[in-house]
């Protein structure tokens, strides 16, 4: 059986694997720096984040969640999540619905995180190169998430400093998960199992019926449709796509899954608390 960190190493690595993945949230301000950039990168962001999100939900949260709960429970618990983000949505009146539908993207990358924070902690408990594969995967999982999440607060009217900040508030929440999956250890399993599928159904429906139609405020026709539109929507599945082949052949299949079949062989001597 795979052993382990302990004590103060264990909450080291946690802590330092989560502040490398809560930095994602900083790549859009320093890569979109400059208004002329924003303005020109922002609507295949946009975009990027659709195809992300879609192909997340349905390549990597919803298989893994069929995997661990079944077909039936999976369906119930991401079509609570597309309507609860539905219902969210529509409580403010239609003139405020961009700025609603950010608000909803991050609330959905903060449930998103809180799952990763939890199996950060759970991997370096059963494994320290278990716990530095998944911080890598979920790495290269959040750095096209995070561009389109900046490219949706710009989009709806955040400065590019208030979208910073509310990207790394959103991203904060990886920490949280953390502390939960260290206090609770593999105690916190089930509970990760079901924000899954939620997750999954906030970001079809972010992804089909709060930014696709957004698009259409940004026109675009013939060849400059495909390059600024349909490119982007089918680089952020491929992304999702390549992902999980790549989790599954590197033997994360049934580890790295935003809580579901996280470690099973944590050790018998599961404790938070530094030792010594």
């Amino acid at each position: 059986m795979s052993v382990g960190l302990d004590g103060w190493g264990w909450w080291g690595a946690t802590l330092v694997g989560c502040a490398l993945v809560a930095s994602m949230a900083l790549v859009g301000p320093l890569v979109l720096r400059n208004p002329g950039q924003r303005q020109r990168w922002i609507p295949p962001l946009l975009a990027l984040a659709i195809g992300v999100l879609a192909g997340d939900a349905l390549l990597h949260l919803v298989p893994h969640a069929v995997d661990a709960l079944g077909l039936a429970q999976t369906l119930v618990l991401a079509g609570s999540g597309f309507g609860l983000f539905a219902t969210l949505r529509r409580l403010l009146p239609p003139g405020h619905r961009r700025g609603n539908t950010a608000a909803l993207s991050l609330g959905g990358d903060a449930l998103h995180n809180l799952g990763d924070g939890a199996l950060i902690a759970l991997a370096f408990a059963t494994s320290p190169v278990l716990g530095i594969a998944t911080v890598v995967a979920i790495l290269a999982h959040e750095l096209p998430q995070e561009l389109g999440d900046y490219a949706i607060l710009v989009d709806a009217g955040y400065s590019p400093r208030e979208a910073a900040r509310a990207n790394l508030g959103s991203a904060a929440s990886v920490f949280v998960g953390a502390l939960a999956g260290l206090l609770a250890g593999p105690a916190a399993e089930p509970a990760l199992q079901w924000l899954s599928p939620v997750a999954a159904g906030g970001f079809l429906y972010l992804a089909l019926f709060a930014l696709l139609p957004g698009l259409r405020r940004h026109p675009a026709q013939g060849a400059r449709w495909w390059r600024l539109r349909a490119l982007p929507v089918a680089l952020g599945v491929g992304a999702m796509a390549g992902l999980a082949v790549a989790e599954t052949r590197a033997g994360l299949d049934h580890g790295h899954v935003h809580g579901i079949n996280a470690p099973a062989e944590a050790p018998r001597n599961f404790a938070p608390w530094p030792r010594g």
